[in-house]
């Protein structure tokens, strides 16, 4: 009797909400009254309806899309800039976007003095790429390895995905600034290297990732990278952005103290003759991450027979930044002319 009075007790709250919402503009006859889906298990997909922006040159951008979630950890995502014609067209190679801000801030929308940086990703697209942007697990969060396995997982996400986003899972490149330049070119050159293997994901992805645990088998390697004022040998030190307390944070112990663990998170210790192309861009004048970061790291390419291009900029600060705005729109966009150049020479559209 109890029971039934309870349920009677469910359906006149229900009766209630729906008068109440048929006096709400914007409700349909269906929706007014209808009692939520249940399923008869435990539902962790999201189905928030998908939002996209359109750009110029049929660009859709689709933000938010989860490619991992590990347990304790917010769930990962990444923004997507695709082609609108991507059902139809031949397949097309993928840029991967990856932020700066120290290992402990930033996201996949910001970049130096770039009022718009979307916008940005959305002009690569428009040159014939599909153009990706990643948020991974900052210092505060987690540890060395951690935003390295994160850019490798969102390597595989993509390669897994790339019949359904257009992509040509053999031309796949990273692009990234500060930290962002450090993780990309980590992520470059350690191809394959089993120690930066992406966790086991219990995330959804589209449809759902969810349902197995091992990290998704396709390749986390990539033919090329260009990476703008990053970081390559913490045993080199050079700038504030390098001193103890910040790569403390990412590696989780004084740089001093661990000294196999800062060099085993140094893109340099891993070139070698077969690491694929790299564009350095670097001001001369960065009082973050000192130019002798990738004046080094070009010169470890060189020594080592792999092809590499060094642009340094002159009198130029950290993300470009210069004496005057004209100076820095100048150097930025010189920066943005070199790179989009050099992924059309590696993908040769």
């Amino acid at each position: 009797m109890q029971y039934r009075i309870e349920r009677e007790v469910i359906d006149m709250r229900w009766r209630l909400l729906a008068l109440a919402l048929a006096a709400t503009p914007g409700f349909s006859a269906a929706e007014i009254g209808r009692q939520p889906a249940i399923s008869a298990k435990s539902v962790r997909d999201d189905t928030f309806p998908t939002v996209e922006a359109r750009y110029p040159s049929g660009i859709v951008a689709r933000g938010h899309v989860e490619y991992a979630n590990y347990v304790g950890y917010r769930p990962l995502q990444l923004d997507l800039y695709l082609h609108a014609d991507r059902a139809t067209a031949k397949p097309r190679p993928l840029v991967i976007w990856v932020h700066g801000g120290g290992w402990s801030r930033g996201d996949a929308r910001q970049s130096g003095a770039f009022a718009d940086w979307p916008g940005v990703l959305a002009m690569l697209a428009a040159r014939g790429y599909v153009v990706a942007s990643v948020d991974y697990r900052l210092s505060g969060e987690a540890k060395f390895p951690a935003p390295v396995q994160d850019v490798k997982a969102a390597v595989r996400f993509l390669r897994n995905q790339a019949g359904a986003y257009g992509i040509d899972p053999a031309r796949v490149y990273l692009w990234g600034g500060s930290a962002g330049g450090h993780l990309a070119g980590l992520a470059t050159v350690t191809c394959g290297v089993a120690a930066f293997d992406p966790p086991a994901s219990t995330g959804r992805l589209p449809g759902s990732q969810a349902r197995t645990a091992k990290p998704l088998p396709q390749s986390d390697c990539v033919q090329g990278a260009a990476l703008w004022y990053g970081a390559f040998d913490f045993a080199l030190g050079g700038g504030t952005a390098l001193n103890a307390k910040t790569l403390t944070g990412l590696l989780g112990c004084d740089p001093a103290a661990c000294r196999d663990t800062a060099a085993a998170a140094s893109p340099i210790r891993y070139v070698k003759r077969g690491t694929p192309p790299l564009l350095l861009i670097h001001g001369t004048a960065d009082e973050e991450v000192g130019f002798g970061q990738s004046e080094a790291m070009a010169a470890k390419m060189k020594a080592a027979g792999a092809p590499v291009e060094f642009v340094p900029v002159a009198g130029a600060d950290h993300g470009f930044i210069d004496a005057t705005p004209e100076a820095t729109k100048r150097d930025s966009l010189l920066a943005l002319d070199r790179t989009f150049a050099f992924f059309d020479r590696l993908s040769k559209r």
